[in-house]
């Protein structure tokens, strides 16, 4: 039997290497359990010890070098059944179901949100880049968010991509550490080919917080994550999807971590319509101001 187009599209993430990068994925499938969200979820991890099977469908060994670990986001329709794939970085909470993600970006083939610059210093400088690779533009975007399909045209584009991963150095693109950068990559041959699609960033289906001006308002219970920054322009956002990025290093988010983990094992203890000892004293001393007061 043919599975249905709903069951063929996946949420795939990464977390590979540190503990701590398992605990970041455990977070964010966490996160989709609790906003109801129904997308197949599949993890690449090599850290076995951990309660994986109750927030993925699926958990798959990695394969790529560490190096080129980034490009094992590409990786979803060579080792799953997927139609649709969307990547999301181990480090993110998800706050909106992402049936209109895929909806948005289905026949686009790769989808990454950001937008097109001329100048400033991204993986280097963005005018050396285009001057060099003879492109008018770069569209920068944060790789926390990858959006492909299976098509034989974004097959062949992430094939593109690969190869100038493999030539990355040759090309300019370095990063401080030995991992092989995917973001300049898949730019330029976005740019060079005129293939993919660049989702306009004011759609907010992913944003990292980059250039906070305030408070960051950030509570995986009451379903908020709103805030005000600084990219491109200065706006308020309220995004589909928070990735965490710098913000790994901050308290604010481990402890939303930690209540994803509670209210997960707060189902495990609880029954159906449980009610705490305080709720049902409350409802009592309630109850009878009610019925003083001739409501009830």
């Amino acid at each position: 039997m043919e599975l249905s187009a709903e069951k063929k599209r996946i949420v795939y993430t990464l977390a590979v290497g540190k503990p701590k990068f398992a605990e970041c994925a455990l977070g964010l499938g966490r996160s989709l359990k609790l906003i109801g969200d129904s997308t197949r979820r599949v993890v690449i991890t090599d850290q076995l010890d951990f309660p994986w099977e109750k927030s993925f469908d699926e958990v798959i060994a990695p394969e790529d070098p560490l190096n080129w670990i980034f490009f094992s986001k590409l990786t979803a329709l060579e080792r799953t059944d997927a139609d649709q794939v969307l990547f999301i970085d181990s480090d993110s909470l998800v706050f909106r179901r992402l049936d209109p993600i895929f909806t948005y970006c289905q026949g686009r083939g790769l989808c990454v949100q950001g937008e097109r610059i001329t100048a400033g210093d991204w993986y280097g400088s963005v005018e050396e880049a285009c001057r060099r690779h003879g492109v008018p533009n770069l569209p920068q975007f944060n790789g926390g968010m990858i959006y492909y399909e299976r098509t034989p045209e974004c097959q062949s584009f992430i094939e593109t991509c690969r190869e100038y991963g493999r030539r990355a150095k040759e090309l300019g693109f370095q990063r401080d550490d030995p991992l092989i950068p995917d973001e300049p990559c898949i730019a330029l041959a976005m740019a060079q080919t005129g293939q993919g699609h660049l989702i306009p960033d004011e759609m907010d289906f992913q944003n990292s917080a980059v250039g906070l001006i305030g408070p960051l308002r950030l509570d995986v219970e009451t379903n908020t994550c709103e805030f005000t920054c600084r990219r491109y322009d200065v706006r308020f956002v309220r995004p589909y999807i928070f990735h965490a990025s710098r913000y790994i290093y901050f308290v604010k988010y481990w402890r939303q971590l930690r209540r994803l983990a509670e209210l997960e094992e707060y189902e495990a203890t609880h029954g159906f319509g449980h009610m705490s000892s305080a709720h049902k004293f409350a409802r009592s001393i309630q109850k009878r101001i009610l019925k003083l007061r001739g409501r009830l």
